[in-house]
């Protein structure tokens, strides 16, 4: 329960990265994988998902707009890569 408590509450402030969040969501899934605790591929995405800081609700919106059997946890990825991006080259 530790683990998932951990998972649950696994937040992405304004300005970290992307990838450092996902590493650390990926890492806490491994130890739960090696617990035999399984997450299936929807909450995977939805977990992901609250763990984006609010400034990134508009695209939180949009991927939940999609259709959400469409959607893979790494289309997921892509689509949070492509936006820190963006907002990076926004910035210059």
């Amino acid at each position: 329960m530790f683990l998932q408590k951990k998972l649950y509450h696994l937040r992405m402030e304004d300005g970290d990265s992307v990838i450092e969040n996902l590493n650390a969501f990926n890492t806490l899934i491994s130890q739960l994988v090696f617990d035999d605790i399984k997450m299936e591929e929807e909450d995977k995405r939805i977990t992901l998902s609250y763990s984006l800081p609010y400034s990134w609700d508009s695209l939180v919106v949009a991927i939940g707009c999609t259709a959400q059997s469409a959607l893979t946890f790494e289309d997921v990825v892509a689509f949070l890569l492509s936006e820190e991006m963006r907002r990076k080259f926004m910035d210059n």
